[in-house]
């Protein structure tokens, strides 16, 4: 039977009842490499022959490819781990850190100095896009009417992209969640991670509807990190658009 994304229980069997986005329908288990095909949750929807005039608004997410093999649970939440990061609390498997076991360098700093920004927004190109493709209902999923841009200085080793979690009592940095907030959001949606050099890299732990870059006909695949530069532009959820500035 399909499911909503967000875990809602939904009577309808197209869209959510509850917050308004496609049902899914269920992946089974993951299987060896050696025999994983290509699933979709759904039939993927139609594309236009052009992408959208707007650079502003990418097509929205495509079909992610077969998540990892899960393996040990995380020491923090006892998640199942499927990437480097715990999709749940952040946790890193790699430097066998915490979510808010960072080192901070200094205001707005990746390592050396440099001052990095992120600009948060809601983008009604990008949102009017995820209607017309029917990835979103309308009469559900509304363009939220308080429109305002918010700055977020990007600080110490990792900057996390999602929404509260109140029974893990951990709040990632640039939280989209809350009254009002992106209801397509996962948790831990994606991972902005700092480099040498004074640059930063995007890291995507598995979120469920997925992270694309620059309008990219296809989000990043999960748990691979992608380099960043100034002016990049994330696009995340059913509206969200994070714009990263250095200087």
């Amino acid at each position: 039977m399909p499911s909503c994304p967000t875990g809602h229980h939904s009577r309808a069997t197209d869209f959510c009842d509850v917050c308004g986005l496609r049902l899914q329908a269920h992946t089974p288990a993951p299987v060896p490499p050696q025999q994983r095909q290509p699933q979709y949750r759904q039939p993927p929807p139609p594309r236009p022959a052009t992408p959208p005039v707007s650079p502003s608004a990418p097509p929205p997410p495509a079909a992610r490819p077969p998540a990892a093999t899960r393996g040990g649970p995380c020491p923090e939440c006892r998640t199942p781990r499927a990437g480097r990061f715990c999709e749940e609390c952040g946790y890193d498997f790699a430097s066998q850190s915490g979510a808010h076991q960072r080192r901070h360098s200094g205001p707005g700093s990746s390592g050396s100095g440099a001052y990095w920004r992120a600009i948060v927004a809601a983008d009604p190109a990008y949102y009017q896009y995820m209607v017309d493709q029917g990835m979103l209902d309308p009469a559900q999923i509304s363009f939220p009417s308080n429109n305002q841009q918010r700055r977020v200085s990007l600080r110490g080793e990792r900057v996390h992209i999602g929404r509260r979690s109140a029974s893990r009592g951990f709040t990632p940095e640039i939280d989209l969640g809350g009254p009002g907030g992106d209801p397509a959001i996962s948790h831990i949606h994606a991972i902005l991670v700092a480099k040498p050099g004074d640059t930063w890299a995007l890291v995507d732990p598995g979120s469920t509807n997925g992270t694309t870059i620059n309008g990219t006909a296809n989000p990043i695949a999960p748990n691979v990190e992608v380099p960043l530069h100034s002016s990049d532009r994330i696009y995340v959820g059913a509206w969200t658009v994070i714009i990263l500035q250095k200087g």
